[in-house]
């Protein structure tokens, strides 16, 4: 066949797929050996389920080192222990005068602080949200609640015996804003195939959430706008002007912890702009657990930030790249 000869049935000579087959055009002992290769796609998507739940195991291992690293942490920069010198030392890469000068640049309020009586790491939670706020957490962190993330002390995560999902702990210092000690967010994960369509089975993935109550202390709920407004009044009644005042929703990381509902009936339908609220839910509970919790340090440097510019970087030049054979 040249080159020049049309090998797809196109007018223009290009190859194209077809994007669907029908089976009952191909001969019946074709068709015989198709299933017999879905019978063998089904044994590798057991095999799958098996491999994901032995990952889950590993998981489980691996969370007590962490928990132990994650906890000398929170002691770090709540300023309940003071690293050795040996702890300290820390070899830096050619990028090091550039975090440094990051470092030097965060903003301190505090007399205190500026004088130099400073306890543990300042603000590491609150600057490792807005630092990662656009990238992972879809620039749900507003202004009005940084002075509550303020007071949070640490993010953890539980994980069950099976895989079945997590669920995120954010822990506060008494404050002024609710009386919540921590707050959680719990994440439901569908971690087996599904009996009526088992070869669509791609890895666990996340098909619920669910927060948790926030006892917010009297004038202090960020999720909500107060409106007043004034009456209009009718007749010539005695008095001063008559006011309402009605509720509002307000965007703030707090509506986090108040996931929209998904219906039980995985079969019923969900408009569009729902499945997006979804999505972002699940995307940014995902980062949270994977991203930030496990890489807090580096988010507060913005080093983090730093590595997924330059993986992005790298996916364009990629797609950009020209073959010069195909000059």
């Amino acid at each position: 066949m040249s080159d020049s000869e049309d090998f797809s049935g196109s007018e223009d000579g290009k190859f194209k797929f077809k994007p669907t087959l029908d089976l009952n055009e191909l001969p019946s002992e074709v068709i015989k050996r198709v299933k017999a290769l879905k019978n063998l796609q089904f044994s590798n998507i057991k095999h799958e389920v098996d491999y994901y739940n032995e990952v889950h195991k590993l998981d489980l291992k691996y969370k007590k080192l962490y928990d132990e690293n994650n906890e000398k942490r929170k002691q770090i920069y709540l300023g309940g222990y003071e690293p050795s010198d040996v702890e300290c030392e820390w070899k830096e890469s050619d990028a090091a005068d550039d975090v440094i000068d990051k470092l030097e640049k965060l903003e301190v309020d505090d007399e205190n602080l500026k004088a130099g009586n400073v306890k543990g790491i300042p603000n590491f939670w609150l600057t490792v949200f807005q630092n990662a706020n656009e990238a992972l957490l879809s620039g749900s962190l507003e202004q009005i609640d940084e002075p509550i993330v303020k007071h949070m002390e640490d993010i953890t995560i539980t994980l069950p015996e099976k895989n079945t999902g997590f669920t995120l702990n954010f822990h506060f210092a008494p404050n002024e804003f609710f009386t919540n000690t921590v707050l959680t967010k719990e994440y439901e994960l569908k971690s087996d195939f599904d009996p009526e369509d088992p070869l669509d089975f791609d890895g666990p993935e996340m098909f619920r959430s669910k927060g948790c109550k926030i006892e917010w202390k009297s004038g202090k709920n960020t999720t909500v706008k107060v409106i007043k407004q004034k009456v209009k009044q009718k007749g010539k009644g005695k008095g001063g002007p008559k006011f309402v005042t009605k509720e509002e929703k307000r965007e703030t990381f707090f509506n986090f912890f108040k996931p929209p509902k998904i219906p039980e009936d995985p079969k019923e339908e969900v408009d569009d702009e729902k499945q997006a609220q979804i999505s972002e839910d699940f995307d940014i509970g995902f980062s949270i657990k994977e991203k930030i919790i496990p890489r807090a340090v580096l988010y507060f440097t913005g080093d983090a930030l730093e590595d997924d510019d330059d993986d992005d970087f790298e996916d364009e030049s990629d797609d950009g790249e020209i073959d010069e054979d195909d000059e």
